[in-house]
């Protein structure tokens, strides 16, 4: 079983990779286009493949290791529930800042979904209607 294969549950689509190469990472946030609030920095490069490739960066500036893997946990999660409504063909980078360790659950995954709607990564879904 690849390792892609063993990342698909019933909430992720089969289409979406979250690994991206180092390169590939540096590609994005070079060539791509930048949305930027107070928890993350979120890039996107559309590829126009059928796939959508994510990578989850965490700087240094945000703490020791034990904070850098828990702010990247809850940013992997929070773009989990969101995965559902992603369109094909993107290339996205997010970045999280050191505030996220400290944020309200909710705060964060309302600024993921804007950033990602900013980007046209993420259409509105059911939930995106029912919050406003």
């Amino acid at each position: 079983m690849s390792r892609q294969e063993e990342q698909r549950t019933p909430d992720r689509p089969a289409r979406v990779c979250t690994v991206l190469k180092n390169r590939e990472i540096r590609q994005v946030i070079k060539q791509g286009k930048s949305f930027v609030d107070q928890y993350f920095v979120v890039y996107v490069l559309p590829h126009g493949k059928s796939t959508c490739k994510v990578g989850f960066c965490t700087g240094r500036t945000a703490g020791r290791a034990v904070k850098r893997n828990r702010i990247r946990r809850r940013t992997k999660e929070l773009f989990r529930l969101l995965a559902k409504d992603m369109v094909e063909g993107f290339s996205v980078v997010i970045i999280a800042r050191p505030d996220v360790y400290t944020a309200d659950f909710q705060q964060l995954l309302r600024s993921m979904e804007n950033l990602l709607l900013r980007g046209g990564v993420i259409t509105p879904g059911k939930e995106t209607k029912k919050k406003k």
